[in-house]
């Protein structure tokens, strides 16, 4: 599993309950619908207070060239952040019931998956959006439009699956419609996903270095702050996760359960393998992990010293919970490398929060 850009946020109890339900529901036979259902309205939440929000960095003519890289790969991540994982969970919903010939893979299983639609909206825009925006990124912008173009054909494909199942029609047809779309639904995903791993890859190149030195600018014009507290936990989060997520650590997981699903924000899948990963320290993220601990402590630190000023801060209250999560995780993988072995449910947790950490700091507005 991959760490993403795009996980529903949870800022209040509200977000909480929703996710106990569907824990629930999941458990029951017959939910799929209403399980969709209530998923789709915990997006509809997320969507809600990103279209209140404004840009991470304020738009304008006195922005450092950092600043308006930030701006511009903002305009990306928007975009991947809203879609990529609702596309790849469509695809694991949908491969989980249906053979590679479009029939169920068990009798009198209804196949599932969610159809994508608005998702793509923040794409759309930065397509069109990107390529008038400073700097010039024609390289970013080309693998922009591909990734659009491959999600648009894989969308349109679930819109006519979800009305296909939903009305039941492969009762009339004996599943012919479904098979005569299995092979083309198969092949945009994998030619999206292909699109998707060069946009993360050519994003990432350019955000890795950009992310460290608006965070010295920032220590330069506020000093450190909340806001430097923030970059500087989420540059070491992404540190560690890529860490515990890296070739040589993920191929070395125990072979128990499943290899992790879906994405992480900038990360590699993770891959597990039957021999036990070597020791933390000899892969490096002993030091991550100790900068990350450092960091969270830092960050915690800083809060609970001005939290009303820190609290003023759109979403932080979200975020710092985020923070605390994904900072316990954190712990449990660590511990579990440092044993000789990360499991891929293990990852799949960190991974997880990561993903709720990164969701929460697109809403973070220091400025506002």
């Amino acid at each position: 599993m991959k760490p993403t850009r795009s996980r529903a946020h949870r800022p209040t109890s509200r977000s909480s309950t929703l996710a106990l339900g569907l824990g629930l529901l999941a458990a029951a036979p017959g939910c799929d619908k209403l399980i969709g259902a209530i998923e789709e309205k915990a997006e509809e939440v997320s969507q809600e207070a990103a279209k209140a929000a404004e840009p991470a960095v304020a738009e304008g003519s006195g922005l450092t060239d950092d600043e308006k890289l930030s701006n511009k790969l903002g305009l990306y991540i928007q975009c991947t952040n809203r879609a990529s994982s609702r596309i790849r969970d469509s695809w694991q919903r949908y491969d989980e019931r249906v053979k590679e010939d479009g029939t169920p893979r068990r009798k009198g299983t209804k196949p599932f998956l969610y159809k994508i639609d608005t998702e793509l909206t923040p794409c759309e825009e930065a397509v069109t959006k990107g390529a008038t925006t400073e700097p010039p990124l024609p390289e970013i912008e080309k693998a922009m439009a591909s990734y659009l173009e491959h999600a648009k054909a894989f969308a349109a494909t679930t819109v006519a699956l979800d009305t296909y199942y939903e009305q039941e029609n492969y009762e009339d047809d004996a599943w012919a419609k479904g098979k005569e779309l299995a092979p083309g639904f198969a092949a945009s995903f994998a030619a999206w996903s292909k699109a998707d791993e060069e946009l993360d890859a050519l994003i990432e190149a350019r955000k890795d270095v950009v992310d460290r030195n608006v965070l010295g600018l920032v220590e330069q014009r506020k000093g450190k702050n909340i806001e430097w507290h923030s970059r500087n936990y989420l540059l070491d989060a992404k540190a560690f996760v890529r860490c515990a997520t890296a070739e040589g650590v993920a191929e070395a997981a125990p072979a128990k359960g499943k290899a992790a699903k879906g994405k992480a924000a900038k990360g590699k899948a993770a891959k597990p393998e039957p021999e036990a990963a070597p020791k933390a320290e000899a892969l490096g993220c002993e030091a991550s992990f100790a900068a990350l601990e450092l960091a969270g402590t830092e960050f915690r630190s800083f809060y609970d010293a001005n939290k009303a000023a820190a609290e003023a801060v759109f979403w932080m209250s979200s975020f710092q919970s985020s923070v605390a999560d994904y900072l316990s995780e954190a712990k449990k993988v660590q511990r579990a490398l440092a044993k000789g072995g990360v499991t891929p449910e293990q990852l799949n947790a960190l991974i997880e929060e990561y993903n709720s950490l990164i969701s929460d700091s697109n809403n973070l507005r220091f400025d506002g």
